[in-house]
Parts: structure tokens; sequence; C-alpha cells
């Protein structure tokens, strides 16, 4: 079957659609999570990371941060930023339905006032910086986890999985200031770990 950008619009319409209207960091999310869960970016050293940390912790449950989701079956799809869905949002869950089937729920941040995203299902406030895969570390926590391990996050230069070329990672002055916002964040810093670079320096791995 062949999945079209309106195919997976009717699907997700097909879905209710929720909106965690506050500010505080205890939202509650309908599916209740526990344990430990991998948040996976799509940096070149995912897969390397992916099995060291399972090594680690097992085969636990996944949420696959923007391009990742080509690359590993996800519960939950991710971006910090909205537009991304615009953009990208009907290739990345086509590409984790074609490859890893349903089940899967798809979270952005700060929903903006205007606009239609019907590829989004869930919506937090949560306080930015940091990039995609440190919100996603957020979302995590707030569904529940309490471990929660980054893998193919290290913000340090280089291509995406695949010999992608890297574009915004690939320059170092952007890489640079997420991780000092990771590094100052450290509100979210209790049961975070990560499997490589700046981010494993910051956080320890587990």
């Amino acid at each position: 079957m062949a999945y079209t950008s309106r195919t997976i619009s009717n699907f997700l319409r097909s879905r209710r659609i929720h909106v965690n209207e506050t500010d505080s960091m205890s939202t509650p999310y309908p599916h209740k999570h526990s344990g430990p869960v991998l948040v996976c970016g799509n940096a070149w050293c995912l897969h390397e990371d992916l099995a060291a940390a399972r090594k680690i912790l097992g085969d636990v449950p996944v949420l696959a941060v923007n391009g990742a989701s080509r690359e590993v079956k996800a519960i939950a799809l991710y971006s910090c930023h909205p537009h991304r869905f615009v953009e990208k949002g009907s290739e990345w869950i086509r590409h984790q339905r074609r490859l890893f089937g349903d089940g899967f729920t798809v979270h952005s941040s700060n929903k903006p006032k205007h606009g239609d995203l019907p590829y989004v299902e869930y919506w937090w406030h949560i306080p930015g910086g940091g990039g995609s895969a440190w919100g996603a570390r957020k979302i995590a926590k707030l569904m529940g986890f309490d471990t929660v391990v980054l893998c193919g996050c290290p913000l340090l230069p280089g291509n995406y999985t695949g010999h992608r070329p890297g574009m915004i990672m690939n320059k170092s002055e952007i890489t640079d200031q997420y991780a000092a916002e990771i590094a100052s964040d450290t509100d979210w810093h209790e049961g975070a770990y990560s499997m490589s670079g700046k981010t494993k320096d910051i956080l320890r791995c587990p």
C-alpha cells in the first residue's frame, strides 16, 4: 500500500488530537509509561549508540526524533519545530508506518496560535532550548519514563544516518549552542543520559 500525504492526514485526523494546556512539568499523558526509554536522534552514530544502549537496558521503547523515524521502530515521533511536520511530517510518518507499522503517536511542542498542523496528535508546553532531542527528553519525562537515554544525539558536527548531509547540525556554532543550553538546563538532568558526544560529557553514560 502506498502511503500518500492524504492517506496519512486522513489517518491522523481520525484520531483524537490532544493539547496538554499547562506549564507544569507533570503534564499527565493519557498512556502513562514508566521505566527506561531511548530518545533517538538521527546523527551518524545512531545505530552504534542504539546497540550499546540496548546491551545495557535491553529492548526498551523508543521515541524517534525528526528523521530517526526512518531508522528505528518507535512508540512516538517528535520534533520541537512544528513547521517541520508541515514540511517533513508526512514523510516521517510514512517511513515509520511502511517500515515498522502502526502503534506510534505524533508529538510536538509549543503549538502555534495559527495554522493547521494535522499530523500532530499531542502538543506539549515545555521550556525550549537544546534542540529536538532535548525536547523529546522532556516529553519522555512527562509521559512517565524515569530513565531517558539519548542515542544518536552527540551534538557533534557530522552527517545524518545514511550519510545524508547534516545541514544545520553540521554547523558547530549551532551544536555548541544546543550543548550549552542542555548543560544549563539542570532541572531536566536527573534520569537523563547519553551514549555519545557532548551530550554524554554533560549527562554521562547510563
